[in-house]
């Protein structure tokens, strides 16, 4: 097949090497899985993008500089710069995505997957090529733009990325499939012993869960690990219920270091907390974990169940006690349940220990790797395609 993968964010660019932009790393695996499957692949994207594709990129002054409107004039610094943000961002989809389409409709390209933002649904009307559309975020709020897009845009092919997302659009727009993340196992080598922290990987958000882990692993008497985004730690929540309890050997923060140290960190943890309070489509971090062989203890929320085998490679505990008739080996709910399912894990004896994490490993091999996200993806495509 002649595919076209179009991801148009200044976000891949080099300048935000340092952000945490979930979709990057899948977006250049599945365009190198499909190459070495033998097809004749396009990345459209940032001219760093590392990849084995054909690779065209957007206006590279675009990602390097944020340009100020004329119409923000007037307003104060902070708002000026937010304003240049957001506009050159929009302005660097455009760019990228009509170049896309033009170069697609060129070289005619059997179809065209859209990784990432608006901009395509527009312009694939200009330029008609079978198009599908990844969607990372949960549900708008109907108030959202993104709920009016989605509205507008209803009858376009849609990828999900959980059973939990797609269920929760409630057949808003048209389906093509669920096709789960993946994780590079060669990246996210197997340790059988892991170490001796928890660990926490993710923005220092209120909806990431990130007091719950604090509270449950001082309650269980364990060191916490965290890794956040620079950019979060200026705000109010950070400042106000995370750096209260930072303490070596007890809470400590650490740089968000990239994507060369972060498999050791998870692979040297003794298990990974995911308290999160929202519903996530899917977290990255739960497989990179058990690529790893480091358990996940979670929140049931989102994916979670999805993901998780609970008592096996982890363990799911429900964050309140409006689910009585939980089916989870841990029956005590939020906190209390992390702190429990955290003193279980570490009363393990080697030997169970060892079996969790050959399990969290096997259990990942089995159904979330890059492999099978591109077998996965290639199926859509042939059907999309056909149709």
């Amino acid at each position: 097949m002649k595919i076209g993968l179009l991801l148009p964010s200044v976000y891949m660019g080099s300048k935000y090497g340092d952000k945490i932009f979930a979709p990057k790393e899948l977006f250049i695996n599945l365009a190198n899985g499909l190459v070495d499957k033998g097809h004749e692949v396009y990345v459209y994207g940032a001219p760093n993008t590392k990849t084995r594709a054909h690779l065209l990129v957007g206006e590279e002054d675009l990602i390097n500089q944020d340009f100020i409107s004329a119409k923000s004039l007037g307003l104060d610094r902070l708002s000026k710069l937010k304003t240049a943000h957001t506009a050159t961002k929009i302005e660097y989809e455009i760019d990228l995505t009509t170049k896309a389409y033009l170069h697609a409709k060129e070289k005619k390209l059997d179809i065209m997957h859209s990784y990432h933002d608006f901009m395509a649904h527009y312009v694939n009307k200009l330029a008609p090529i079978k198009t599908i559309y990844t969607i990372h975020d949960p549900k708008p709020l109907r108030e959202h733009l993104g709920y009016w897009r989605l509205k507008n845009f209803n009858k376009d092919n849609y990828i999900f990325i959980s059973k939990s997302q797609l269920n929760k659009f409630n057949g808003m727009v048209k389906s093509v499939g669920v096709i789960y993340h993946g994780v590079d196992t060669v990246k996210f080598q197997f340790d059988k012993k892991g170490g001796d922290y928890l660990a926490f990987l993710g923005r220092y958000i209120k909806e990431k869960g990130v007091t719950e882990a604090i509270y449950a692993a001082k309650k269980a008497d364990r060191t916490l690990r965290m890794v956040g985004d620079d950019a979060y730690r200026a705000l109010p929540y950070f400042q106000n219920n995370v750096l209260p309890h930072l303490k070596k050997g007890v809470v400590e923060d650490e740089t968000f270091f990239g994507e060369g140290d972060r498999d050791k960190f998870l692979r040297e943890a003794k298990a990974l907390l995911f308290p999160i309070l929202w519903d996530e489509p899917f977290g990255m971090v739960m497989i990179e974990a058990m690529s790893s062989g480091t358990p996940v203890i979670a929140f049931n929320k989102g994916s979670v169940s999805e993901v998780i085998k609970d008592g096996v490679t982890g363990f799911i505990i429900e964050p309140d006690d409006r689910n009585k008739a939980s089916r989870w080996i841990i029956k005590k709910t939020g906190r209390d349940g992390m702190q429990e399912a955290i003193n279980r894990i570490y009363s393990m004896n080697d030997e169970e220990y060892a079996e969790m994490r050959d399990q969290a490993r096997k259990h990942i091999e089995d159904n979330f790797t890059v492999e099978k996200m591109v077998e996965d993806h290639e199926k859509v495509y042939k059907k999309i395609i056909a149709s």
